[in-house]
């Protein structure tokens, strides 16, 4: 008897061995259930991913765009900056001139009156 006790005692076991496995299965199953729904979001990531890497490249694209017309903006500042610089060097040179010739007609002027009252003056002795 103790032959079909043990029998019976290695059937329960493995009738106990059988409905772990069947619940730990019936866990694994519930828990694959979401992998179709999973699959789905992460193919709907990969979508949103391409989508901002696309408008990461155009940002990047546009970023160099307004890097090149800030160099040229640059250049054109340069540009005006000796322009002006240089328009102040000819009106300084403008004004060296100005003085020089009104200086040298307000001496000519000077010498005519001076040579004029000195022939006056000549001529009131002669007389």
């Amino acid at each position: 008897m103790t032959t079909i006790q043990g029998v019976g005692d290695m059937s329960d076991d493995n009738s106990k061995l059988l409905v772990d496995i069947q619940i730990q299965l019936a866990r694994i199953e519930k828990t694959l259930e979401v992998v179709p729904t999973l699959a789905a979001a992460v193919e709907t990531l990969r979508e949103i991913a391409r989508n901002a890497d696309q408008s990461a490249k155009s940002a990047h694209h546009r970023l160099d765009l307004l890097q090149a017309a800030k160099e040229i903006a640059d250049e054109a500042l340069r540009t005006a900056q000796a322009a002006i610089a240089e328009q102040n060097t000819q009106k300084e040179d403008q004004k060296w001139f100005k003085r020089t010739f009104y200086g040298a007609i307000i001496s000519g002027i000077a010498v005519a009156i001076g040579t004029a009252v000195w022939a006056g003056i000549k001529l009131a002795a002669i007389n």
